[in-house]
């Protein structure tokens, strides 16, 4: 661009050319101080109609505050408004019941950044929020007392991953009334299930429905016991760390019991005859029973837990602040509430469903039958012990009948001995037996004639077939004898065996209750025997 010389005597404001380039160059440059017009889109959110203002605020400290006008429900409008440098704008409403809307506000660093956009302002009335907010602590003291909710706390939490509950739980491989023997420090089963007979049933005992709501501070630190902390800190971490969490809590829960029938008792089990061989296999696991009475147990499966139906509901809410974005609130799902805690949003008015289970047995219980079979096997010793010696004593008995009819085939002199004959198969013909050979001797053997004559030779003939038969009847006596002798001793370890009491019977595991069985909760993880 050509310019003329300077005059000294003409001034740079003066002249017409220099005025025409200042114009020229303020036209050119670019707006660094203000930010003129900028455009503002605003939409009353309510339902009802609001008088919309503005204020902007100096770095000063002095404001304006100006009204945009009337805006009726969903209505919504562009509106320029200058914002200059160090300056900050604060958007609200109000309804005709001096209800005022969450105040929205933008700095000039912020709209200068942005300034080639359309800024979207939502005047929002925020809902009004009875519930009062808890601390974590205060929830889990709701959730103790709440009647079926605390068993979430009682969960355990090195058997729990991510909150699914147990897959084998008893509900799902032992119906009530089975049988299990359990290794308690393998915490495995020594022998597959029995599962009931026919003539146990079972009932519905109790059943129970709670429910729980709660707005929950998620920054105060769990102060409750370790599986409270646990429960908690885990549905919190669902949420991703937000500040505050709505939480719904439903539950119901039944308690299912073992009943038998009207003409059966819980101590009738054990004599049922279904039961006998799964007993006799227990039996047979037991070696030492002094040593291996505190190992292992038989639980009687007696009743259930059950959560029928459990949901847990949950909802976030973050705060609403300067740098919220402010889009979301044209999702029909936003929700803004003012609480005590301050202004908080969530992104979806709906409570989303955090966990759900139904028909879960949280707690199985048992009767405990492990005193009754460690008793029933000394007992089952005992008896095996008397069935051999009487065996052995009927054996005893049958080998000196026999013995007996040796002595008749083989006595040396019937006309001197005349010997009564007995049937073997008659049990009650020992005593006569007995009593007979007390009374009898072994005979004398005779001598043979030395000389050589005709009439001693014949003579010798009928010595030796005697002496035969002597040594036979004699060896056939001293045998049954011997036997009676075994006898009398059998018959007295008999006596003493039946006389005699079990020593140191194993308790039954109640102190309240002495002579009962006594009810303990079971592990859930027992294993199966492979």
């Amino acid at each position: 661009m050509y310019l003329p010389a300077e005059n000294p005597g003409v001034t740079k404001t003066s002249n017409p050319v220099y005025l025409l380039i200042a114009l020229l160059l303020l036209t050119l440059l670019p707006r660094g101080a203000k930010a003129d017009g900028i455009k503002f889109k605003i939409k009353n959110t309510s339902k009802n109609a609001l008088t919309v203002f503005y204020r902007v605020s100096k770095r000063s400290g002095n404001f304006k505050v100006k009204s945009l006008g009337r805006f009726k429900a969903d209505e919504e409008d562009i509106r320029r408004i200058t914002v200059s440098k160090g300056d900050t704008i604060a958007f609200y409403g109000q309804d005709q019941q001096d209800q005022t809307s969450a105040i929205v506000k933008r700095d000039y660093q912020y709209l200068d950044q942005h300034k080639d956009q359309l800024f979207y302002i939502p005047v929002l009335i925020p809902e009004k929020q009875s519930a009062s907010f808890e601390s974590l602590q205060n929830l889990s003291l709701q959730l103790q007392n709440n009647k079926v909710l605390n068993f979430l706390l009682k969960m355990d939490s090195t058997a729990v991953s991510g909150f699914t509950l147990l897959e084998n739980n008893f509900q799902n491989v032992y119906p009530l009334g089975t049988f299990i023997f359990v290794d308690t420090k393998t915490n495995r089963l020594l022998l597959p299930p029995l599962e009931p007979s026919f003539w146990n049933s079972n009932e519905n005992y109790l059943t129970i429905q709670d429910s729980l709501y709660a707005l929950v501070n998620t920054k105060h630190e769990v102060q409750a016991g370790a599986q409270v902390a646990y429960f908690l800190g885990k549905l919190c971490d669902n949420f991703s760390n937000a500040n505050t969490v709505e939480l719904d809590f439903k539950g119901k829960l039944s308690l299912l019991r073992w009943k038998p029938t009207p003409t059966a008792n819980i101590y009738q089990v054990f004599d049922d005859k279904a039961v006998k061989s799964f007993i006799q296999r227990c039996y047979a696991q037991i070696d030492n029973p002094d040593q291996e009475y505190q190992r292992y147990r038989l639980y009687f499966l007696c009743s259930y837990e059950r959560i029928d139906d459990l949901e847990v509901y949950g909802k976030q809410y973050h705060n609403f602040g300067n740098q919220t974005d402010l889009s979301i609130s044209s999702n029909p799902g936003f929700q803004l509430i003012s609480s005590n805690l301050g202004l908080l949003y969530a992104k979806d008015r709906t409570l989303s469903n955090y966990y759900s289970v139904q028909n879960a047995v949280m707690r199985t219980k048992a009767y405990d039958f492990t005193s009754l079979l460690f008793n029933g096997f000394k007992n089952n010793t005992k008896n095996n012990i008397i069935n051999d010696t009487y065996a052995h004593e009927h054996q005893l008995e049958s080998s000196i009948l026999g013995e007996y009819q040796n002595l008749i085939s083989y006595n040396p002199n019937p006309a001197a001995l005349s010997l009564a004959k007995l049937s073997r198969a008659d049990s009650s013909a020992i005593l006569p037996v007995v009593t007979t050979v007390a009374n009898l001797s072994p005979y004398n053997y005779q001598l043979t004639d030395t000389a050589k004559t005709t009439v001693a030779l014949a003579k010798n003939d009928q010595v030796t077939a005697y002496n035969t038969k002597v040594k036979i009847y004699n060896a056939h006596l001293s045998s049954i004898d011997n036997l009676i002798k075994q006898l009398n001793q059998v018959d007295t370890d008999l006596d003493k065996i039946t006389r005699a009491k079990s020593d140191n019977p194993y308790p039954f595991n109640s102190k309240s209750n002495p002579g009962l069985l006594n009810e303990i909760e079971v592990n859930n993880s027992i294993v199966r025997k492979d």
